[in-house]
């Protein structure tokens, strides 16, 4: 058996089939996450928070290890977050929000959130708007 799928298994709780790992492994590898417990960390994260567009990871990569990581820290307050959104010129609807911290428990401005449920928070904000600004661009064409 490889290392790396024990370390998934292990996170998972569960043994997985061998179809299952060949997909995670694949999408690790287009989504440039590296095969070790953090890797699989953030993966299964995202996966949990957004399991329509986790995939989407690899296009907005990037972007947060260069100007939301450093920006998070070890991690920011709900304010502190909606004005980084804000930054980026990213203005979800309050329900929206809601919807991304609803498996860390819901949203509050003034709760402290750690980088690790931030990152895939951030994920989900960019490819938002990268949605709404192709929407937006179609609509006007």
């Amino acid at each position: 058996m490889e290392e790396p799928r024990i370390i998934y298994e292990t996170l998972k709780g569960e043994r997985v089939n061998d179809v299952h790992w060949w997909r995670v492994k694949q999408a690790m590898i287009t989504c440039e996450l590296p095969l070790n417990k953090s890797g699989f960390e953030l993966f299964i994260a995202l996966k949990k928070t957004s399991p329509r567009y986790f995939s989407q990871y690899h296009k907005v990569k990037r972007q947060i290890t260069k100007q939301l990581e450093p920006s998070i820290g070890e991690g920011i307050t709900g304010s502190q977050f909606i004005k980084l959104l804000e930054q980026l010129n990213i203005h979800p609807n309050q329900s929206t929000i809601s919807r991304w911290f609803k498996s860390c428990g819901g949203f509050k401005s003034k709760a402290f959130y750690n980088k690790t449920v931030l990152i895939p928070i951030c994920a989900l904000a960019l490819i938002y708007k990268s949605k709404t600004q192709n929407n937006s661009l179609a609509k006007v064409s």
